[in-house]
């Protein structure tokens, strides 16, 4: 039985892609909501943002920095994402593969798929992420590589 439970914990750690070049993860600040949140708002006749969650959410704020040709690893997260890359640039591949890249001064969102962020360089990309998730899970959920993944050559 414990060979088996050591067999299975090896081919888990095998399969995860695990961060590399990562300059410093700092969390900024943490905490649950005080309740539900409904939040449904409208600036005039083109523009609205709804945010309503069931059960109770946590917030976290953090500053991430990777290196020229650092990754995140494939991982995912319970929950909503709201990202502004401060410095740099990040090509951030989605399950698919599918590539989308942001530089200084963009914002965009990562959500329960898994997904890997990568610095193309020539400098550090900072990153302040802002996490909406659900109270008492993990910020992160390690993933497997997807074969997309391993056909580009991204871990």
């Amino acid at each position: 039985m414990v060979i088996l439970a050591a067999s299975l914990t090896i081919a888990t750690v095998a399969v995860a892609t695990p961060p590399a070049g990562v300059v410093s993860n700092t969390i900024l600040a943490q905490g649950p909501t005080a309740g539900a949140l409904k939040e449904n708002i409208r600036i005039g006749d083109n523009w609205a943002v709804n945010l309503d969650d069931k059960g109770q959410s946590e917030f976290y704020f953090q500053d991430l920095v990777v290196a020229p040709g650092g990754r995140t690893g494939w991982h995912s997260h319970p929950g909503l994402l709201l990202i502004t890359v401060k410095e740099g640039s990040l090509d951030f591949y989605n399950k698919d593969c599918v590539k989308h890249s942001y530089s200084a001064g963009q914002s965009f969102t990562e959500a329960a798929e898994p997904h890997n962020g990568v610095n193309p360089g020539p400098g550090n990309v900072r990153l302040l992420v802002a996490y909406i998730v659900k109270k008492g899970e993990p910020r992160r959920i390690e993933s497997p590589q997807p074969k997309c993944g391993e056909a580009l050559g991204l871990q």
